[in-house]
């Protein structure tokens, strides 16, 4: 049996009680194996600065592990994270960095475009059953936090901002600005250690009077102020300048750490990424730790300055950087000497002083044996025994549920143009807190406070971008007459302008099945489906697996057109993505530009002569005469209703009465529904619906705005009976009056309504 098969348990117990992990755990290549693939390939790994992606065609190589290829390229619609491998023999694609129009491998010239899909491979116009769209560079995973870039080989692991997020945080505590530094030189580097012990090594300042005489007469190590953190997936060091060495009598030779930045600070991102800062002026070092092997390391280092930094100051801090780096490789050399003899298997660390490292080991060991469930509630919880931390306020991962049926403040960020009638506001929380998630499709209820009006104004405007931790956006078109929220907002939401939000609601949203999705739309119907779409790239790059889409708009002419950029370069993203564009009163440029795919007005042919055979799910989103058409087409041709999802904005929008799965408990026995000034009556049962859904039923057209609770537009006089709510709705209602939207009624009643 294989010396490395150990007891996850036993190991983690034997930690707890301040045992190391056995030595066979830094000398088994095993082991490193298991790393490689259980734990480097399952977190985010960094690869380069942001500031050098801000072009199109922009590119930064690297490696996760130290041993997958991967690329991070800037395309029109954003980053993308591609398996650096091409498709034809595995060759490396892209090399170090730069800027290319096209990814072309340098073996056989197979060429891939920005997002990764091949547009070109030579001698295969013949060949039998090969198609480009087959062989797309593989997707994975990319984020940024703050200026840094990552990506993941893992789909399904956590955001990166939800595990290193509060990093930031800590950082800011030192004054330096992120965004400003520039990077000044990056080296690589190898040692003779295995990765853990010297990170072991960084994580403990235990040793540092006695091994670092350099850094101990700069930073105050002493253990009362020098602080330890455990923040989950990150662990923290802490210390402040020596006053001895901001007033220039340090003893021994060290740089001029008399400068703004009077706080030392020393990160490790788990598993590998050590970000450092140190006082003097303005700087950030970070280094990567590979497996080299399970007797070696290997790595890089990228040192930032902030503006203005001397130059002499520069080399002086590399130097000492050095000269600490120097001291450490003599200490985890000779701890692997150790470690190879294997006479001494278990070793003991300090559950005080060396807290960081136990912490750092039981990681190591749930996610080495493919644990990382508990391996996340292990980063989740800090160990006891810590005296000390780092003081940031943590901050809350997500709204708190109560706060969906409230109104939270929202400022605008961005304003940007779509098109001359339709304008996007960006908007995030005013206090600074993380937004409430939502699925694509849905809307936000808001209210607006209008000067000269008795009350602020409430609307609902679908979000027309996919989730994501930053900001909504509401792409809202400028309405005629009495559209008096849309005109104020076009008028007067500047950056800072503040309003009032719900939670995201809405009942239209993406579905979650692999068949293909035709979003079909007309006008500022859009909104939804730009959401829908963003949601299916991300998805496929996430997940390799892309969902077919055809993505089917019209429009008057290229004037009003909105979003008609970004969707054509969500479609070079996607290699199974279809646009087609029709404008109904085309101008001369439009012509001219080919800005449209044809003339006239979306109809159903149109679908017809887009669409191969095949099981599809429609999205219908835009007007009303426009989506009747289109819904009666889709019935016509035998589509199932199960397979037709649309928006509805009013009465108008209505195609069908839509049922719901979540009626409350009712007898069998009819419940007799009156209306009074509609002149109809009618048995309800509980498969007619909800009450607004049953008068639609009827031929009744109430007023509503929501379909969820929300707006109160669909408050209507009882005058008589009772009803039940499927969900307590959070509109105000005025006494003697029900909300149709979301209630049934009242077994053994007879409901009376004013309607």
């Amino acid at each position: 049996m294989s010396q490395t098969v150990d007891n996850p348990a036993a190991l983690i117990e034997g930690l707890d009680r301040g045992e190391t992990l056995p030595a066979h755990w830094y000398t088994a290549p095993d082991i490193t194996e298991k790393e490689l693939r259980n734990l480097f390939a399952k977190t985010w790994a960094y690869v380069g600065p942001l500031n050098e992606l801000r072009n199109v065609g922009d590119y930064i190589t690297g490696y996760i592990g130290g041993r997958i290829p991967v690329a991070v390229v800037r395309a029109t619609s954003g980053l993308n994270g591609l398996i650096n491998v091409c498709r034809h023999r595995r060759h490396e694609v892209l090399k170090g960095r730069g800027n290319v129009q096209v990814l072309q491998c340098g073996y056989h010239a197979w060429t891939y475009n920005l997002a990764g899909c091949l547009q070109g491979a030579p001698r295969t116009a013949h060949e039998p059953g090969f198609h480009l769209e087959d062989y797309p560079l593989l997707p994975i995973r990319v984020e940024t936090l703050g200026p840094w870039v990552f990506v993941n080989a893992d789909r399904g692991a956590p955001p990166l901002r939800e595990q290193y997020g509060k990093v930031l945080d800590v950082m800011a505590a030192s004054g330096i600005d992120l965004d400003s530094l520039v990077l000044y030189s990056r080296d690589e580097w190898e040692s003779h250690s295995n990765w853990k012990t010297m990170l072991e090594n960084y994580l403990e300042c235990y040793h540092c009077a006695v091994a670092h005489p350099g850094f101990s007469a700069a930073i105050d190590v002493k253990p009362e102020n020098y602080d330890l953190a455990v923040h989950g997936w990150f662990s923290s060091q802490v210390g402040m300048v020596r006053p001895s060495a901001l007033e220039g009598r340090s003893q021994i030779k060290i740089y001029d750490a008399r400068g703004d930045v009077a706080q030392a600070q020393y990160h490790l991102l788990f598993p590998n990424m050590t970000i450092n800062i140190n006082p003097g002026f303005p700087n950030l070092s970070i280094d990567i730790w590979w497996p080299n092997g399970p007797n070696g390391t290997r790595g890089f280092s990228e040192q930032y300055f902030g503006p203005g930094v001397s130059e002499d100051f520069a080399k002086d801090l590399i130097e000492f950087n050095r000269q600490v780096g120097q001291e450490d490789d003599a200490l985890t050399d000779s701890v692997q000497r150790g470690l190879l003899a294997g006479i001494v298997d278990k070793g003991r660390y300090l559950t005080g002083a060396e807290h960081l490292v136990g912490h750092f080991q039981k990681l190591i060991v749930h996610m080495v044996n493919g644990d990382s469930s508990t391996a996340a509630a292990i980063a989740s919880i800090p160990p006891e025994g810590v005296s000390r931390s780092v003081p940031v306020e943590p901050t809350a991962s997500a709204e708190p549920e109560e706060e969906r049926s409230h109104y939270i403040p929202l400022e605008v960020t961005r304003v940007e143009q779509e098109s001359e009638i339709i304008t996007s506001f960006y908007l995030r929380r005013s206090d600074g807190r993380p937004l409430h998630a939502w699925e694509p499709g849905q809307f936000l209820p808001i209210r607006v406070t209008i000067p000269g009006q008795d009350k602020p104004a409430p609307r609902t405007y679908t979000i027309s971008t996919a989730c994501n931790p930053d900001h909504y956006r509401l792409s809202i078109r400028r309405g005629d007459g009495d559209a008096l929220v849309s005109q104020f907002l076009h008028a007067e939401a500047k950056p800072g302008f503040k309003l009032e939000a719900m939670a995201p609601h809405g009942r239209f949203v993406l579905g979650k099945s692999d068949r293909p999705v035709v979003l079909v739309s007309g006008g500022v119907g859009i909104t939804p489906m730009v959401a829908m779409a963003e949601y299916i790239v991300a998805e496929g790059k996430r997940t390799g697996s892309f969902r077919p889409v055809y993505f089917v708009h019209g429009t008057q002419n290229g004037r009003v057109h909105a979003f008609r950029e970004h969707i054509r370069a969500l479609a070079t993203d996607h290699p199974q993505f279809k646009v087609h564009i029709s404008y109904s009163r085309p101008h001369e440029d439009d012509v001219r530009a080919s800005s449209c795919n044809a003339e006239g007005k979306i109809s159903i042919d149109t679908l017809k002569r887009l669409l191969p055979f095949g099981d599809f799910e429609f999205y219908l989103c835009g007007p009303s005469g426009f989506m009747r058409t289109i819904y009666d087409g889709l019935t016509g041709m035998g589509i199932p209703t199960g397979r037709i999802f649309y928006e509805s904005f009013g009465p108008a929008t209505i195609l069908k009465p839509e049922t719901t799965a979540q009626l409350a408990p009712a007898d069998v026995v009819p419940v007799p529904v009156r209306f009074v000034r509609s002149d109809a009556d009618a048995d309800w049962s509980r498969d007619r619906g909800t009450l607004l859904e049953f008068a639609e039923s009827l031929g009744i057209a109430p007023n509503f705005g929501c379909r969820s609770g929300i707006c109160g537009t669909c408050a209507t006089r009882i005058l008589g009976g009772a009803v039940d709510y499927l969900e307590e709705p959070v509109a105000p209602r005025g006494t003697g009056e029900v909300l149709l939207c979301c209630s049934v009624p009242r077994r053994g009643t007879e409901v009376v309504l004013d309607l």
